[in-house]
Order: C-alpha cells, then structure tokens, then sequence
C-alpha cells in the first residue's frame, strides 16, 4: 500500500440529499421515521459518505478493510445540505503483511460550523513475493481482548440481518464503496477471507440503527461512538447489533460531561462471534427518547 501523507487534505463537498438518505436507509434497512421528521441524516451514513471521499482520493489497494472506527458528533446533519470533507493522514504502519493507515476527518457545514468528525484505521496486504495475508477466518473474533459478552450482558437487541449479496450492493450504491471483497466473488475468493464478506461500515450501520431506536433524536445530535472491527460477516450470517445502556443507579452511568456510556457491539448468530465491540456516548438527557 502506497499512501502520500497530506495534511489538512480537502476533499470537497458531500451532497446530502433526501433521496441519498433515502437509499442508504433502504441499504442498511433502517426504517425509522426520526430522520425525516427532524431532516436529519444518519451519523453512520455521514461517516461512510466522507470515508468514500476519502477512500478515492487515496486509491487504496482493492481488498483494504476496516479496522477501527470513531465519530463524535457536534451537531446533526441537517438535510438537504452540503458539509465539506477535510482529513488529515497518519503515517502508515506495517505490522507483517499488513499496513495500517490512520485518517482523522471532520465535516462542516457551509457557514464553516463542524456537524461531524472522527478517525478511521484501514488496513491493506503488503504485495511482497512469496508472502501472503494472514488467514483471519481462523482467529477468534474477541481472542484479543478477552470473552465476548454473554446474553444478559448484550441488553437491548436490534433487528436480526441476514447478509445477502442484494444488500450488499444495494450498499455499495448507497455509500459509493465498490471494494470488489464485498461484491466479486473470484475476487474475494483469492483474499485472506476466502469469499465475500459484507462492508464494515454496513455492519457498524446496524448499530446506529438501534442507537436511533434507544435514544432517537438525541443520538441524532449528540451520539459518539468508538470501535472495533474485530471480524468479517459472510454472506449468509444472520447478525444483530446489541446495546447495553446502564442503569441510573450505576456508578458507571455517566461521566462528568453529562454522557452516558453504553457497550455496544454486533454479533454473529450463526458464530457466536463478536463482530464489533467498542463503546457510545449520548447525553444523559437522551435516556428513554423515543422515535
């Protein structure tokens, strides 16, 4: 992976349309009425439009994924509307025959005012001879960091999903990333991973798809989150995202921002694995918001 560092790279605008915001729904199959009622678009989906951005200008290897995510959000993105996309490269890491890259983004609207900002770590294979990307099917997803939660400790559930190759590409349409590992079989078949695996960014979709269920609106202006990708889900894997929201009385509640902190993460049914771990932040006033 060859990636020329530029700070304070501009990468213009971001189009927030009605219709964009529309499809994206559709793709990730979230079907609540609190971004039309409020022209609010979905933190997640501003995150994967401004990685898109991102994603072109850098012209990744085919085959680069994700691997951890953060985004705070500093005001809703209201639409219709334009935000303006700037980021700011790392220096990337090699660890074997993989490369990290940091990029740290922000999104302002055109009176200059950030809605939106975060970090992103992708990861790419080192095109060496003889030499190959490690077989990741073969890890435990939460190996590194300890057990995965158990039942009662994955609190709220959302929608269970199938991943199928028609919501796949009615993903990449939406979010305007074709990485041929999402939507070539032959292609994806030749990677570590063995076959087609579904975008991070659409997994991580399903949780703020049940952050808009538990907090609504609040989630909309105020949520902030920070993940890991922690394993693939293939087509055929029925997955669900879980939120655990402490209770009033817990000394872990909240901080001394007024936040509240849940665990949040997405599970593999037909695996049992943790496909993403991390946790959000919402303000504490957003307990028991409704849509």
């Amino acid at each position: 992976m060859a990636v020329t560092v530029e700070p304070g790279l501009d990468l213009g605008e971001c189009l927030v349309t009605e219709d964009r915001v529309k499809r994206y729904l559709e793709a990730v199959g979230d079907e609540h009425r609190v971004y039309f009622d409020h022209s609010l678009a979905p933190p997640v989906a501003m995150t994967a439009w401004a990685l898109g951005a991102i994603l072109d200008k850098l012209a990744l290897p085919d085959g680069a994924i994700h691997s951890s995510q953060e985004l705070e959000i500093l005001e809703g993105a209201k639409f219709p509307g334009a935000y303006r996309v700037t980021a700011d490269l790392g220096k990337p890491r090699q660890r074997g025959n993989l490369v990290f890259l940091t990029v740290s983004y922000s999104l302002a609207d055109t009176g200059g005012r950030l809605v939106q900002r975060g970090k992103s770590t992708v990861l790419g294979p080192v095109q060496s001879e003889g030499k190959s990307a490690p077989d990741v099917r073969s890890r435990p997803a939460a190996q590194e960091d300890g057990p995965s939660p158990s039942a009662e400790d994955w609190g709220i559930l959302g929608t269970p999903r199938t991943i199928s190759q028609h919501q796949l590409n009615a993903y990449a349409d939406a979010s305007g990333d074709h990485n041929p590992l999402h939507l070539d079989a032959s292609f994806a078949e030749g990677t570590q991973f063995g076959g087609i695996i579904a975008h991070g960014m659409l997994t991580l979709g399903f949780v703020g798809e049940l952050m808009t269920a538990v907090f609504g609106q609040k989630w909309l202006n105020t949520g902030a989150l920070n993940v890991r990708f922690r394993g693939p889900a293939y087509l055929g894997d029925k997955v669900k995202a879980w939120c655990k929201v402490p209770k009033p009385s817990d000394e872990k509640s909240g901080n001394d921002n007024g936040m509240v902190v849940c665990s949040i993460g997405v599970l593999n049914e037909r695996t049992g694995a943790e496909l993403i771990t991390g946790a959000s932040t919402v303000t504490s006033d957003g307990l028991g918001a409704t849509t």
